[in-house]
Protein backbone atom coordinates (compact mmCIF):
# COMPACT_ATOMS: atom_id res chain seq x y z
CA UNK A 1 0.00 0.00 0.00
CA UNK A 2 1.40 3.30 -0.80
CA UNK A 3 1.55 5.53 2.26
CA UNK A 4 -0.57 8.48 2.05
CA UNK A 5 -0.16 11.67 4.05
CA UNK A 6 -2.35 14.63 4.17
CA UNK A 7 -0.42 17.83 3.97
CA UNK A 8 -0.24 21.08 5.45
CA UNK A 9 -10.96 39.97 -15.99
CA UNK A 10 -13.49 39.17 -18.09
CA UNK A 11 -10.58 38.38 -20.17
CA UNK A 12 -9.78 38.08 -23.76
CA UNK A 13 -7.18 35.66 -24.80
CA UNK A 14 -4.33 38.16 -26.69
CA UNK A 15 -3.36 35.93 -29.71
CA UNK A 16 -1.99 32.46 -30.29
CA UNK A 17 0.41 31.67 -31.51
CA UNK A 18 2.16 27.84 -32.84
CA UNK A 19 4.80 27.94 -35.63
CA UNK A 20 7.29 26.97 -32.74
CA UNK A 21 9.09 23.43 -34.01
CA UNK A 22 9.98 20.70 -31.08
CA UNK A 23 11.56 17.36 -31.62
CA UNK A 24 10.21 14.83 -33.94
CA UNK A 25 8.18 11.93 -32.60
CA UNK A 26 8.52 8.37 -33.40
CA UNK A 27 6.98 8.21 -37.10
CA UNK A 28 9.11 11.34 -37.66
CA UNK A 29 5.87 13.78 -37.41
CA UNK A 30 7.18 17.38 -35.92
CA UNK A 31 4.80 18.28 -32.76
CA UNK A 32 3.84 21.79 -33.18
CA UNK A 33 3.52 24.37 -29.89
CA UNK A 34 -0.19 25.89 -29.25
CA UNK A 35 0.64 28.74 -27.40
CA UNK A 36 -1.34 31.76 -25.86
CA UNK A 37 -1.01 35.00 -24.04
CA UNK A 38 -3.53 36.12 -21.44
CA UNK A 39 -4.57 39.26 -20.42
CA UNK A 40 -3.55 41.69 -17.05
CA UNK A 41 -3.12 40.56 -13.77
CA UNK A 42 -5.90 43.57 -12.08
CA UNK A 43 -8.74 41.38 -14.21
CA UNK A 44 -7.63 38.18 -12.33
CA UNK A 45 -7.20 38.89 -9.40
CA UNK A 46 -10.20 41.14 -8.94
CA UNK A 47 -12.48 37.99 -10.38
CA UNK A 48 -10.86 35.48 -7.90
CA UNK A 49 -12.69 36.48 -4.74
CA UNK A 50 -13.20 33.92 -1.90
CA UNK A 51 -16.96 32.85 -2.93
CA UNK A 52 -15.38 32.07 -6.20
CA UNK A 53 -13.32 29.84 -5.26
CA UNK A 54 -15.13 28.02 -3.09
CA UNK A 55 -16.97 27.65 -5.89
CA UNK A 56 -14.74 26.39 -8.35
CA UNK A 57 -15.32 22.75 -9.64
CA UNK A 58 -12.63 20.28 -9.71
CA UNK A 59 -11.17 19.59 -13.14
CA UNK A 60 -11.88 15.87 -13.92
CA UNK A 61 -9.06 13.56 -14.27
CA UNK A 62 -9.20 11.87 -18.05
CA UNK A 63 -10.88 8.57 -18.04
CA UNK A 64 -8.67 5.80 -19.35
CA UNK A 65 -5.46 4.23 -20.33
CA UNK A 66 -4.23 5.49 -23.68
CA UNK A 67 -5.54 6.75 -26.94
CA UNK A 68 -4.08 4.28 -29.94
CA UNK A 69 -2.17 1.42 -29.40
CA UNK A 70 -1.03 0.87 -26.11
CA UNK A 71 2.63 -0.88 -26.63
CA UNK A 72 3.45 2.24 -28.60
CA UNK A 73 5.79 5.20 -27.43
CA UNK A 74 4.95 8.61 -28.80
CA UNK A 75 8.86 9.12 -28.85
CA UNK A 76 12.49 8.02 -28.94
CA UNK A 77 13.94 8.06 -25.65
CA UNK A 78 16.93 10.33 -25.81
CA UNK A 79 19.50 11.24 -23.26
CA UNK A 80 18.53 11.64 -19.65
CA UNK A 81 18.31 15.09 -18.44
CA UNK A 82 18.09 16.60 -14.85
CA UNK A 83 17.68 20.05 -13.40
CA UNK A 84 18.11 20.61 -10.21
CA UNK A 85 15.39 22.35 -8.15
CA UNK A 86 15.53 25.12 -4.84
CA UNK A 87 14.25 25.30 -1.91
CA UNK A 88 11.93 27.72 -0.78
CA UNK A 89 11.82 30.78 1.52
CA UNK A 90 11.08 30.75 4.71
CA UNK A 91 8.35 32.34 6.28
CA UNK A 92 9.90 35.00 8.70
CA UNK A 93 9.04 33.71 12.72
CA UNK A 94 6.30 37.27 12.36
CA UNK A 95 4.50 34.96 9.78
CA UNK A 96 1.30 33.54 10.47
CA UNK A 97 1.70 30.32 8.90
CA UNK A 98 5.13 29.92 11.46
CA UNK A 99 6.99 26.91 10.44
CA UNK A 100 6.37 24.59 7.30
CA UNK A 101 4.31 21.88 7.66
CA UNK A 102 5.95 18.44 7.19
CA UNK A 103 5.19 16.66 4.54
CA UNK A 104 3.92 20.02 2.33
CA UNK A 105 5.84 21.97 -0.15
CA UNK A 106 5.60 25.77 -1.20
CA UNK A 107 6.79 24.56 -4.67
CA UNK A 108 3.23 22.57 -5.00
CA UNK A 109 -0.03 24.25 -5.53
CA UNK A 110 -3.37 24.79 -7.06
CA UNK A 111 -4.46 26.53 -9.83
CA UNK A 112 -7.79 28.21 -10.73
CA UNK A 113 -8.79 29.13 -14.22
CA UNK A 114 -11.89 29.21 -16.09
CA UNK A 115 -13.02 27.23 -18.94
CA UNK A 116 -13.59 27.27 -22.56
CA UNK A 117 -17.48 26.89 -21.58
CA UNK A 118 -17.34 30.02 -19.27
CA UNK A 119 -17.29 27.43 -15.65
CA UNK A 120 -14.57 28.54 -12.90
CA UNK A 121 -12.28 25.16 -12.22
CA UNK A 122 -9.45 24.48 -10.31
CA UNK A 123 -6.56 21.89 -10.90
CA UNK A 124 -3.08 21.24 -9.17
CA UNK A 125 0.33 22.36 -10.46
CA UNK A 126 3.88 23.04 -9.36
CA UNK A 127 6.76 25.51 -9.80
CA UNK A 128 10.18 24.27 -11.61
CA UNK A 129 12.94 25.73 -13.04
CA UNK A 130 13.63 28.41 -15.52
CA UNK A 131 16.08 31.25 -16.55
CA UNK A 132 13.10 33.91 -14.77
CA UNK A 133 12.01 31.56 -12.09
CA UNK A 134 8.30 32.14 -12.58
CA UNK A 135 7.49 28.47 -14.85
CA UNK A 136 4.81 26.12 -13.80
CA UNK A 137 3.81 22.40 -14.91
CA UNK A 138 0.14 20.97 -15.18
CA UNK A 139 -1.70 18.94 -17.18
CA UNK A 140 -2.65 19.65 -20.88
CA UNK A 141 -6.29 19.66 -20.12
CA UNK A 142 -6.26 22.15 -16.68
CA UNK A 143 -5.18 25.04 -19.77
CA UNK A 144 -6.90 23.53 -22.94
CA UNK A 145 -10.05 21.82 -23.27
CA UNK A 146 -8.39 19.73 -26.59
CA UNK A 147 -10.04 19.22 -29.71
CA UNK A 148 -13.19 21.97 -30.73
CA UNK A 149 -12.79 23.53 -27.77
CA UNK A 150 -10.44 26.59 -26.37
CA UNK A 151 -8.03 27.90 -23.66
CA UNK A 152 -8.93 28.41 -20.57
CA UNK A 153 -8.68 31.92 -18.93
CA UNK A 154 -8.66 34.00 -15.60
CA UNK A 155 -5.72 31.51 -14.49
CA UNK A 156 -3.87 32.22 -11.54
CA UNK A 157 -1.37 30.02 -9.19
CA UNK A 158 -1.39 29.69 -6.01
CA UNK A 159 1.35 27.69 -3.94
CA UNK A 160 0.56 26.17 -0.53
CA UNK A 161 -2.66 26.58 -0.82
CA UNK A 162 -4.66 25.51 2.70
CA UNK A 163 -8.52 26.52 2.20
CA UNK A 164 -6.87 29.82 0.83
CA UNK A 165 -4.52 31.44 -0.36
CA UNK A 166 -1.18 31.21 1.08
CA UNK A 167 -0.41 34.86 3.45
CA UNK A 168 3.34 34.64 2.58
CA UNK A 169 3.29 32.63 -0.73
CA UNK A 170 0.47 34.60 -1.74
CA UNK A 171 -0.56 34.08 -5.52
CA UNK A 172 0.60 34.57 -8.84
CA UNK A 173 -1.38 35.03 -11.85
CA UNK A 174 -0.27 33.34 -15.24
CA UNK A 175 0.86 35.33 -18.42
CA UNK A 176 1.89 32.97 -21.14
CA UNK A 177 0.15 29.08 -21.27
CA UNK A 178 2.02 26.45 -24.02
CA UNK A 179 1.06 23.02 -24.88
CA UNK A 180 1.31 20.96 -28.02
CA UNK A 181 -1.09 20.89 -30.85
CA UNK A 182 -1.02 16.80 -30.28
CA UNK A 183 -3.47 17.58 -27.36
CA UNK A 184 -5.73 20.94 -28.37
CA UNK A 185 -6.32 19.73 -31.59
CA UNK A 186 -5.60 16.31 -31.56
CA UNK A 187 -6.60 14.92 -27.89
CA UNK A 188 -3.71 12.71 -27.26
CA UNK A 189 -3.56 12.09 -23.81
CA UNK A 190 0.32 11.39 -24.22
CA UNK A 191 0.76 15.28 -24.91
CA UNK A 192 -1.70 16.12 -21.91
CA UNK A 193 1.33 18.33 -20.20
CA UNK A 194 1.57 22.12 -19.91
CA UNK A 195 4.09 24.76 -19.17
CA UNK A 196 3.07 28.07 -18.37
CA UNK A 197 4.73 31.56 -16.68
CA UNK A 198 3.23 33.92 -13.91
CA UNK A 199 3.95 37.22 -13.66
CA UNK A 200 5.60 39.28 -10.30
CA UNK A 201 3.54 39.26 -7.62
CA UNK A 202 2.09 43.02 -6.54
CA UNK A 203 5.19 43.66 -4.42
CA UNK A 204 7.49 42.61 -7.38
CA UNK A 205 8.77 39.30 -5.99
CA UNK A 206 9.74 36.41 -8.37
CA UNK A 207 7.95 33.52 -7.73
CA UNK A 208 11.14 31.41 -7.55
CA UNK A 209 12.92 33.26 -5.05
CA UNK A 210 9.34 33.21 -2.81
CA UNK A 211 8.19 29.58 -3.33
CA UNK A 212 11.32 27.49 -4.72
CA UNK A 213 10.76 25.34 -7.84
CA UNK A 214 11.04 21.98 -8.00
CA UNK A 215 13.61 20.10 -10.61
CA UNK A 216 13.02 18.52 -13.84
CA UNK A 217 13.88 14.52 -15.03
CA UNK A 218 13.63 14.44 -19.01
CA UNK A 219 13.72 10.94 -20.21
CA UNK A 220 14.07 8.90 -17.32
CA UNK A 221 12.98 5.36 -18.85
CA UNK A 222 13.11 3.15 -15.71
CA UNK A 223 10.69 2.28 -12.82
CA UNK A 224 11.12 4.26 -9.37
CA UNK A 225 10.08 5.31 -6.21
CA UNK A 226 8.13 8.53 -6.69
CA UNK A 227 5.68 10.97 -4.78
CA UNK A 228 2.61 12.07 -6.09
CA UNK A 229 1.26 15.36 -4.95
CA UNK A 230 -2.00 17.69 -5.82
CA UNK A 231 -5.20 18.38 -4.09
CA UNK A 232 -7.61 16.00 -4.88
CA UNK A 233 -11.58 16.65 -3.99
CA UNK A 234 -11.72 13.94 -1.27
CA UNK A 235 -13.26 14.49 2.47
CA UNK A 236 -11.63 15.25 4.63
CA UNK A 237 -9.97 18.58 2.92
CA UNK A 238 -12.33 18.41 0.05
CA UNK A 239 -9.14 19.80 -2.46
CA UNK A 240 -8.46 22.30 0.42
CA UNK A 241 -4.99 20.89 1.11
CA UNK A 242 -2.15 18.84 -0.70
CA UNK A 243 -1.65 15.05 -0.54
CA UNK A 244 1.12 13.12 -1.29
CA UNK A 245 1.23 9.43 -1.87
CA UNK A 246 4.82 7.39 -2.08
CA UNK A 247 4.67 4.45 -4.61
CA UNK A 248 6.41 2.76 -7.64
CA UNK A 249 5.96 4.45 -10.59
CA UNK A 250 6.09 2.31 -13.42
CA UNK A 251 7.82 3.71 -17.21
CA UNK A 252 9.67 1.59 -20.04
CA UNK A 253 10.32 2.12 -23.20
CA UNK A 254 8.77 5.64 -23.81
CA UNK A 255 5.40 4.23 -22.48
CA UNK A 256 3.18 6.83 -20.50
CA UNK A 257 4.69 6.28 -16.68
CA UNK A 258 1.37 5.28 -14.24
CA UNK A 259 0.72 4.42 -10.38
CA UNK A 260 -1.51 1.19 -9.26
CA UNK A 261 -1.37 2.13 -5.38
CA UNK A 262 -1.99 5.66 -5.04
CA UNK A 263 -5.83 5.75 -5.08
CA UNK A 264 -6.34 9.64 -3.14
CA UNK A 265 -4.39 11.02 -6.11
CA UNK A 266 -6.58 9.03 -9.08
CA UNK A 267 -9.21 12.05 -8.80
CA UNK A 268 -10.53 14.84 -10.10
CA UNK A 269 -8.78 18.09 -8.87
CA UNK A 270 -5.14 16.09 -8.69
CA UNK A 271 -4.66 16.76 -12.43
CA UNK A 272 -1.59 18.55 -13.41
CA UNK A 273 -0.24 17.78 -10.08
CA UNK A 274 3.31 17.05 -10.35
CA UNK A 275 5.39 13.80 -9.64
CA UNK A 276 8.46 13.92 -8.13
CA UNK A 277 11.54 11.67 -8.38
CA UNK A 278 13.82 11.89 -4.56
CA UNK A 279 11.14 14.58 -3.26
CA UNK A 280 13.32 15.10 0.21
CA UNK A 281 11.12 17.10 3.00
CA UNK A 282 14.53 18.48 4.05
CA UNK A 283 14.79 20.37 1.12
CA UNK A 284 11.36 20.65 0.03
CA UNK A 285 11.28 19.61 -3.63
CA UNK A 286 12.07 17.05 -5.83
CA UNK A 287 12.56 16.41 -10.10
CA UNK A 288 9.04 16.27 -11.80
CA UNK A 289 9.10 13.44 -14.14
CA UNK A 290 5.28 13.99 -15.21
CA UNK A 291 2.29 15.09 -14.14
CA UNK A 292 -1.40 13.50 -13.47
CA UNK A 293 -3.23 13.46 -16.52
CA UNK A 294 -5.74 10.57 -16.88
CA UNK A 295 -6.59 7.04 -14.86
CA UNK A 296 -10.00 5.42 -13.29
CA UNK A 297 -11.11 7.16 -10.18
CA UNK A 298 -9.61 5.06 -6.71
CA UNK A 299 -7.55 3.03 -9.38
CA UNK A 300 -4.22 3.35 -11.63
CA UNK A 301 -3.16 6.63 -12.66
CA UNK A 302 -1.35 7.73 -15.40
CA UNK A 303 1.13 10.73 -16.48
CA UNK A 304 1.97 11.49 -19.89
CA UNK A 305 6.06 10.40 -20.31
CA UNK A 306 8.39 13.86 -20.12
CA UNK A 307 10.85 13.02 -23.08
CA UNK A 308 12.80 15.94 -25.43
CA UNK A 309 9.30 16.87 -26.77
CA UNK A 310 8.41 17.70 -22.53
CA UNK A 311 12.01 19.37 -21.98
CA UNK A 312 11.30 21.40 -25.35
CA UNK A 313 8.00 22.89 -24.46
CA UNK A 314 9.01 23.67 -21.07
CA UNK A 315 11.93 25.60 -22.66
CA UNK A 316 9.90 27.81 -24.74
CA UNK A 317 7.90 28.35 -21.57
CA UNK A 318 11.34 29.64 -19.91
CA UNK A 319 12.33 31.43 -22.93
CA UNK A 320 8.55 33.16 -22.92
CA UNK A 321 9.22 34.16 -19.32
CA UNK A 322 6.38 36.64 -18.50
CA UNK A 323 9.59 39.15 -16.20
CA UNK A 324 12.02 37.31 -18.44
CA UNK A 325 14.02 40.50 -19.16
CA UNK A 326 14.70 41.61 -15.87
CA UNK A 327 15.66 37.73 -14.43
CA UNK A 328 17.89 37.73 -17.10
CA UNK A 329 20.07 40.26 -16.12
CA UNK A 330 22.20 38.52 -13.65
CA UNK A 331 25.28 36.73 -14.47
CA UNK A 332 23.75 33.13 -12.88
CA UNK A 333 20.69 33.06 -15.26
CA UNK A 334 22.43 34.04 -18.15
CA UNK A 335 24.46 30.88 -17.49
CA UNK A 336 21.62 28.57 -16.63
CA UNK A 337 20.18 30.22 -20.06
CA UNK A 338 23.14 29.29 -21.86
CA UNK A 339 22.62 25.62 -21.09
CA UNK A 340 19.07 24.84 -20.82
CA UNK A 341 17.74 28.01 -23.42
CA UNK A 342 20.15 26.47 -26.64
Amino acid sequence: MGKLRMLLGTLLLAGTLSALPAPANASGEPTTVDSVRLGTPESIRAYWTPERMARAIPKDILHGTAQGAPDQAVEAVGREVTVAGAAPARPPASSSIGSLAFFATPTVGKIFGVDSEGRDFRCSASAVPGPARNVIATAGHCVHDGPGLGWARQMIYMPYYNNQPDPWYGSWTVAWMHVYKGWSQEGKYSYDYAFASVLPRGDGAVLGDVTGFNGMSFNRNTSYSGSLWGYPAIPPSEGGWQYNCSDTVMVTFGLDPRVDDCPQIAQHGASGGPWMYDYRNDRMWGHVTTVTSRGHIGETVFGPFFGDSAKRLWEIAGERGANQAEALSSPGARKWCRWACG
